[in-house]
């Protein structure tokens, strides 16, 4: 029985495969093709700065034009239905991304950032992303596979738990570093202490936080650990921050005294701010010493260690030198003996004869000025005396050199055997200028009483410094006039002279 030719059914959605239409074929290959070409183009020119769109799209585009070349291929090859079916999704699910990061960079970067001025946060911004790009992916799976994502979801619990557990701390992190960055009590730039490791913040990701400590070193620090430790934020040094050192000084030492001797060491420490004011408090009574706090303020908190070092360097000369001892633990008592070294006197006397103003003295007369004067150590950088004090002393600098300075200007060096402060004492006038030790400084307070008496026996001792002060005063104050005395050299060193024999008469 001959049977016709047979007949299938073209129904919706089918295409008989011997009538295939040559101008659906072509107009397929043609629209994969061109938008595979325009996305590869658009993420080339995204290369270009000027670009600032495409530049932040360009990883879209790139995957876009691949799947679309990808399907324009299946096409040519004519691969099977499948092929083609999963062609066209990877397509739809690359141009959703696009879609997607276009909808982000509108809303972050375009209305909040530009528009209101709401800066988000990166974690923020990331959460918010990835979100989207889960939701487009299961929209495109449900339309083109018809795929329910949610579904896939509830019959896998027992791998949910299994990933749920496995993430428990990386999920601790990302929840801490969302808390972190919505809160903002951190930001990048900023310098913090956590766990004991202070640094600045180089960047809040994901899990954990970058740090630059000190040191250069990079420290990677867990969310979770920086939102359960106490985090200290010293933020970016733009308020001063009060940096504690803790000081024992004995008890015979009266504590008004004490503090004031510390808070004239804290005074131009390097790094310590003018406002606040250093501040000294007496903390503990402790077993071997009374305890002082020294708050330094500071708009450098992350260089605590250079503050405290510059500090306890100036405290421990200047304590030294008002006699405060700075006692230690004592376990055993020890009996020492007298010590042989030099006497202080002789140490005086020697830097004493050493200065030109002092050398043609006797040697009783040298002996008995160095026993009444005291020999004084000054760390680098500290002041010796200091302009508009009043002060009844000079000084001989026995060891090391000090700059003059006068307002912000350095005006003079004085190095070993030079003498200053010669001028307040004949006037009682208030000092000039400010007197600081370049490196350790050591010099001899000569006492104006001891002096005076001096001057009584070796009047000729007023004329060589009536002379000294002279030429002093005209180098410092510029030829300025002293008091109402008359002006010039010569004139001066006559004022100067009456002035002396006045108080030695007195």
């Amino acid at each position: 029985m001959a049977r016709g030719p047979e007949t299938r059914d073209s129904g919706p959605g089918t295409r008989d495969s011997g009538l295939e239409s040559p101008v659906e074929v072509d107009v397929s290959e043609t629209l994969a093709l061109s938008i595979g070409a325009l996305a590869l183009v658009l993420a080339g020119l995204g290369r270009f700065a000027r670009f600032q769109v495409l530049r932040s799209l360009r990883g879209a585009l790139a995957l876009l034009g691949l799947a679309a070349l990808a399907q324009w291929g299946s096409l040519v090859a004519h691969a099977g239905g499948r092929w083609q079916e999963w062609a066209g999704v990877v397509v739809l699910l690359a141009l959703g991304y696009l879609l997607a990061r276009l909808a982000l960079l509108v809303v972050f970067e375009w209305l909040l950032l530009q528009r209101v001025g709401i800066p988000v946060p990166r974690l923020a911004r990331d959460l918010v992303a990835l979100l989207l790009y889960v939701a487009v992916a299961a929209a495109v799976l449900r339309a083109s596979l018809g795929i329910e994502v949610k579904a896939l979801l509830a019959t896998s619990a027992v791998l949910t738990v299994v990933i749920g557990l496995a993430l428990q701390e990386t999920l601790g992190s990302l929840l801490a570093g969302l808390a972190l960055a919505w809160e903002k009590q951190v930001a990048a730039g900023e310098w913090i202490e956590v766990d004991g490791v202070v640094g600045q913040v180089e960047e809040l990701g994901w899990r954990s936080v970058a740090l630059r400590t000190r040191l250069g070193e990079r420290i990677v620090i867990p969310n979770s650990t920086v939102a359960r430790e106490r985090l200290r934020v010293l933020g970016h040094g733009t308020e001063p921050v009060a940096v504690p050192v803790r000081v024992g000084v004995a008890y015979d030492a009266a504590p008004f005294a004490v503090r004031e001797v510390l808070r004239r060491a804290a005074q131009d420490c390097p790094g310590v701010v003018d406002t606040p004011a250093p501040q000294v408090l007496t903390s503990e009574f402790a077993d071997s010493s009374v305890v002082y706090q020294c708050r330094l303020w500071t708009r450098e908190p992350w260089r605590d260690s250079e503050v405290r070092d510059a500090f306890l360097t100036r405290a421990h000369a200047a304590l030294g030198r008002a006699g405060m001892e700075i006692p230690f633990p004592q376990r055993t008592v020890r009996v020492l003996p007298p010590a042989p070294a030099r006497a202080h006197g002789d140490e005086a006397a020697a830097a004493l004869a050493a200065c030109e103003l002092f050398s043609g003295l006797p040697d009783d007369g040298l002996a008995r000025l160095a026993g009444d004067s005291r020999s004084l150590l000054f760390a680098p950088g500290e002041a010796v005396v200091r302009e508009g004090e009043s002060s009844g002393a000079l000084f001989v600098v026995a060891a090391g050199e000090a700059a003059v300075v006068k307002g912000a200007d350095e005006i003079a060096r004085i190095g070993p055997g030079g003498v200053f402060g010669e001028m307040a004492f004949l006037s009682g006038a208030p000092r000039a200028a400010t007197v600081r030790a370049i490196g350790a400084l050591e010099v001899v307070e000569v006492d104006g009483r001891a002096l005076g008496a001096l001057l009584r026996e070796h009047v000729e001792l007023a004329e060589e410094l009536a002379r000294r002060m002279a030429e002093r005063q005209q180098d410092l104050a510029a030829r300025e006039q002293a008091g109402n005395g008359p002006a010039g050299p010569r004139g001066l060193v006559g004022y100067l002279r009456e002035r002396l024999l006045g108080l030695v008469r007195t």
